[in-house]
This record gives C-alpha cells, structure tokens and sequence, in this order.
C-alpha cells in the first residue's frame, strides 16, 4: 500500500534487548485532521480513539512474509490518549494547519507541484571534507552499501554557489500543514505520548521465548486487527540475531511487508550495519572561519563534527524520494536526528557525556510538561540560490562545538542540561584532545543510551 492511500501507519522501532524482552515504541501517524478525517470508512477520527492492533514476529528469513508457516502473534488494545481531542485542538487553534487536498484530483495536482519543485532542485548536493574522507580509509562502507553520486568538490561547490547568488523570484509564504505540526510535536516525548502517536510495548507476552525465537534475528510489524487492517500501511522491523545478552536495537531502515519481493539488498545491509544505534563513521576538524577578517580575536573557532557522510546523503535523498514517489519506496529511513557524545581522550576511565542535553516546559493550552532530557541534531537540506540556479545542498559538517551544548543556551524556555545530570557541562580545552561519539535518534524519539555500546564494530570514534 502506498504511503499516500493509508488513513494511518504504523511504525514499530525496536528500542532495548534486555537478555529476555525486547521493548519498542510504536510509531502511529494518522493522514490528513487528526481530529476528522475518519481512520476508516466507518471509523472515528484518530484523536482519542482506541486502536486494536496485533503484534507479528517471525523468525529469521530473508523477508517478511505475512502468513507464513511459524509465525507468532498477539492481540493488543491501546487506551485512548486521555487529553489528545484537547491537546490537538490546542495545536489546530495555535498553527492553524492547512486541510489537506480533499478531492483525488487536488491530491494529484498537490503531489505534482511537489515533485516539480524538487526535480527543480536535482539531487541533494554535499561536498565531503578531507576529515571524512581520511576516517573513511579506516572504516570502509558496510557491504552492498550504496554511495550516492551526488558529492561536490568545494570548487564545483564554490562555483555552485556564486552562480546560484543571483536574484530570483522569492518563494511564496509557507503554511503549515498536519504533517509537518506532527513533526513538530513527536520532538518532545511527553507531548507525542500525550497525543497518542507514540505508544511504547514490549514483547512480554505468555509463551514467547523471543531469544530462542530471534536467535538468527527475524522480523516484526504491528497491524491493525483483520477488519480494519486494509486502512493502514504497516512496515516490518528487522531485527539482528539476539542472546542473553543485553544490547541496544536500533530500525535505521523499515521495510514493506508484503512479502511479494525480498528487501533491497543496500537497505538491509544499512539495517545491519546500524542495528545498535551507532554512527560508524564520525570525524571532527578544527574549525575554519570563512575569512581571515571573520576571526575574533580570543574567540575559539571550535571543533567542526561530522559522520557518516555519505550514508546521511543518502538518506536524505531516500527521504525526499519517498515524498515525491512514494509508490516507488522500496524503504522508509527511521533516523530522525543524532545525539553527539565527547570524552577526553587521554584521562583514566573518561567517560561519554552527552552534548545534547536540555531542560524546560513545554505548554499546550492547559496542558503542561516538564522536561529533562536529550534532544537531537537535525541534518536537513539547505537550500541556495532561487529560480533555474537553485540546489538543495548538505552543509561540509553537521555540528560545531565550542564547548558547552549543541542544542541550547545555557538559559532561556529550553535551556542546556549536563547529561549526565550529576556532571558539569564538558569545556572545549586547547591541547586536550577529545573523542566524539554519535548515536542516532529514530522517528519515534528512541535511540541508544548514553550507557551503551556499540555492537556493530567500526573505527568510529572521532579524534579532535
């Protein structure tokens, strides 16, 4: 089923093996008002409603395959999000979302204009810096691993660049619509709980040895129930061969699951290649001021951090493709963000913490939410230039530290939190040479702890 023709989609992201149970967070993205469109012909609208839904596991295989001899599943209900009718209601009156097309040939005419703007663009553009490069000559691609063709030296970039300054006509102003407010809001953890688009379960059910079960790894989904089940669009999990030994899960890819053709043989060597949550490839180099008359005297120009180039290129791409064509999915990309870790190198028993920490209150309407946590770094498109000359491009690095945060200041509604919270926050120090880790954060928020390990072996950790 295309992404596009489903009232909701269910996206299952394993989280955590605890040696006997393996926990997820289900991801529920309903299409269009969450608060009318009806979820089914004879259905209540998302907000609130009760969803019955059915967990599936298989083990091993080369691919999901609905129905198959010694499959495993269990009926499950979700309770209604207490406060969800109120709380969307507060997000509908705060960022009065556009309705979406409501007419077949509005939808087509809408999915049209996007796929012209973005064939306007081309291909995502990136330029790879020398540190990316030379940390790749020690950690070469995970196998059958695409590399996107899309890459830039930094003179063609250079000149990509001062082609696309011209003028051009400025684009219209944007609105908002249900997607992208949903986006926002599956930011904050309490909030995307609260509103009923991420449900957190675990595989605890009587009978299941799941390590038995997924000792050669296998797969699993989660499904509307039979009557309803031609309304949602339901992606399976791979999920690596597991032990008794704790370890962390991680979906960098979703697959379809109507076992009609086996999984792209990139995309499944993506999901093994970040089934612990872990960048392979992370580099840092020392920061470049753009022009010598840009320098601040006594002002540290910092540690410019980035990982896995080619690998977010790529997902990135995916992800406007899967937009533009999602007929033509052949996976979805689960990574939303990234969390960056340091550590001083040569210190006894230096451990991680975290660069992404924060604090503070979230307020929708009446509802309130204190929050002490770990938010994420985006890595989005950027876009140059306007008209003909225009391209979307990926910036040489993704993060710049100066010591302190990533993500806040140190005051303010959101404001900079020690992760660990017992610790003060790391300081960029001259000549102390530092480590930098970085752990990806899936669609519904999860991801690897700061207390984890990498599974997966790689030369990932990046030198400052």
């Amino acid at each position: 089923m295309p992404p596009d023709s489903a009232s909701l989609s269910l996206l299952l992201f394993p989280q955590r093996w605890d040696g006997h149970r393996l926990s997820a967070s289900l991801l529920v993205l309903p299409r269009g008002d969450p608060l009318h469109a009806p979820l089914w012909t004879e259905g209540l609208a998302f907000a609130g409603a009760p969803l019955a839904l059915r967990l599936e596991l298989q083990a091993g295989g080369s691919a999901f395959t609905p129905l198959a001899p010694g499959h495993r599943s269990a009926a499950f209900t979700t309770q209604p999000a207490a406060r969800a009718v109120e709380l969307f209601a507060s997000l509908h009156d705060q960022f009065l979302p556009t309705p979406p097309p409501s007419s077949v040939e509005a939808l087509w005419r809408w999915r049209e204009q996007r796929r012209a703007h973005w064939a306007a663009l081309g291909p995502v553009r990136k330029v790879l810096p020398e540190s990316y490069r030379a940390a790749m000559r020690h950690a070469p691609a995970p196998d059958g691993a695409r590399r996107p063709a899309a890459t830039l030296s930094q003179a063609d970039f250079a000149r990509r660049l001062v082609h696309a300054s011209g003028e051009g006509t400025p684009s219209a102003t944007h609105q908002l619509c249900w997607g992208e407010v949903l986006s926002h809001a599956l930011r904050q953890p309490a909030l995307a709980r609260a509103l009923g688009l991420v449900i957190d379960i675990d595989t605890d059910f009587t009978g299941w040895d799941v390590a038995a079960l997924l000792s050669q790894g296998g797969w699993l989904r989660v499904t509307l129930a039979a009557a309803q089940r031609h309304g949602a669009l339901s992606l399976a999990t791979w999920i690596p061969p597991l032990s008794h030994t704790p370890r962390p899960l991680f979906a960098a890819v979703l697959f379809p699951a109507n076992g009609a053709h086996p999984p792209d043989a990139a995309l499944l060597a993506e999901a093994r290649a970040y089934s612990d949550g872990f960048a392979r490839v992370v580099h840092s180099a020392e920061s470049q001021p753009l022009g010598a008359s840009l320098a601040v005297p006594g002002v540290d120009a910092g540690v410019s951090i980035g990982w896995d180039d080619e690998q977010v290129l790529a997902w990135v791409q995916r992800q406007i493709d899967a937009l533009c064509h999602p007929e033509q999915a052949h996976g979805l990309p689960g990574v939303a963000g990234y969390r960056v870790d340091v550590r001083e190198r040569d210190s006894p028993n230096a451990a991680w913490r975290s660069l992404c920490g924060v604090r503070g209150t979230l307020s929708v309407g009446a509802w309130h939410s204190e929050f002490i946590g770990e938010s994420r770094i985006d890595v989005a498109p950027l876009l140059a230039g306007r008209g003909d000359a225009a391209f979307a491009y990926l910036p040489r690095h993704f993060a710049t530290w100066r010591g302190g945060s990533l993500v806040a200041g140190a005051s303010g509604r959101w404001a900079a939190q020690p992760w660990p919270i017992d610790q003060p926050l790391p300081d960029l120090r001259p000549g102390v040479p530092c480590d930098f880790r970085v752990r990806l954060v899936d669609l519904s928020g999860g991801g690897a702890q700061l207390d984890d390990e990498p599974v997966v072996h790689s030369a990932a950790q990046a030198a400052s």
